[in-house]
């Protein structure tokens, strides 16, 4: 990690504006990153249209890579529920997180969702290279991401090591 580095955060809930589509609720997640002032993008300065070119290609950089092209223009309102998730995690990927932290993203997923949202964090650390930690109760889809897990129980940990090793720990099976 470099000095300075930036972290994303997708919450179990993800933070995002029903009423844009999903291609304007990440063009707008990247505003964070902008070097137009306020003034520039109510003015239209060239810094703040240049900013917008620039977000729009990300944002579609970004919608391409997760898989959503087909759902660029639906509004955010009408997404179920794993769909809602990858919006989430596009947000997340707008701040070009270094780190990535991940509250749940399973949570409320059936099967098939879940196996998509989990190739597809699969996907952002071995294609992106992103560091990713997540807070997570479904230990299948836990041991199929994980390099390195840790495990707590009742805000103690009991385990730390591979998912090898997770799986064998006697004191992870008695609490799980």
């Amino acid at each position: 990690l470099t000095p300075g580095f930036s972290v994303g955060y997708l919450a179990q809930e993800p933070q995002l504006d029903p009423a844009l589509t999903v291609r304007e609720n990440v063009i707008v997640s990247h505003h964070l990153r902008s070097k137009a002032s306020l003034l520039g993008f109510f003015f239209g300065s060239s810094q703040a249209k240049a900013d917008e070119a620039e977000f729009g290609k990300s944002a579609d950089d970004i919608i391409d890579f997760l898989g959503l092209q087909a759902i660029r223009g639906e509004m955010a309102s009408n997404l179920p529920q794993g769909h809602l998730r990858a919006l989430g995690m596009a947000i997340g990927l707008a701040t070009q997180p270094e780190i990535i932290l991940l509250d749940e993203p399973f949570a409320g997923m059936n099967h098939d969702e879940t196996m998509r949202m989990v190739a597809l964090v699969r996907r952002l650390r071995d294609e992106r290279g992103l560091t990713v930690l997540l807070v997570e109760h479904d230990m299948p889809a836990v041991m199929k991401i994980s390099d390195r897990i840790v495990c707590i129980n009742f805000g103690e940990k009991i385990a730390e090591g591979t998912p090898a090793e997770i799986q064998a720990n006697p004191r992870v099976i008695e609490a799980y």
